[in-house]
């Protein structure tokens, strides 16, 4: 079986194994395909995010609405998604086999946005919903 490229740089995707779940890194610009409901499993194991090798506050590879991004597996055009979340993140999903692709630092951002948060905070979001509709 031919090596998936990767869909933003060309590069290699090499196969990672984290908790028997395996994905698929680019060794160039550190991006991250998650094969259908991967990065779903992976989000709620403790210590995954050490998959992603980029940084939290690393921008995206490009800019997320100039060109179109090929799926590896079926090589059709991805669909962008807008997490708006704590972490806001742009990311591409295939929609004929599911997979999603993640620039390096956004699986960080993706898990991160899951993390339960205390009551302060809690609060302090509601609070600010609040007033903000007023």
């Amino acid at each position: 079986m031919n090596p998936l490229a990767c869909p933003k740089c060309k590069g290699t995707l090499k196969a990672i194994i984290y908790q028997n779940i395996e994905i698929d890194r680019c060794d160039d610009c550190l991006g991250i395909w998650f094969d259908s409901l991967e990065a779903e499993e992976l989000k709620n194991c403790q210590g995954s995010e050490s998959i992603d090798k980029g940084d939290l506050n690393e921008k995206s590879l490009s800019d997320p609405l100039t060109k179109p991004i090929f799926c590896p597996r079926c090589q059709v055009t991805m669909l962008k998604m807008l997490d708006l979340d704590q972490y806001p993140i742009w990311y591409e999903i295939c929609s004929q086999c599911q997979g999603i692709w993640f620039d390096a630092g956004e699986f960080k951002k993706f898990k991160s946005n899951f993390l339960p948060k205390g009551f302060f905070t809690q609060a302090k979001q509601a609070f600010s919903f609040k007033k903000n509709r007023s």
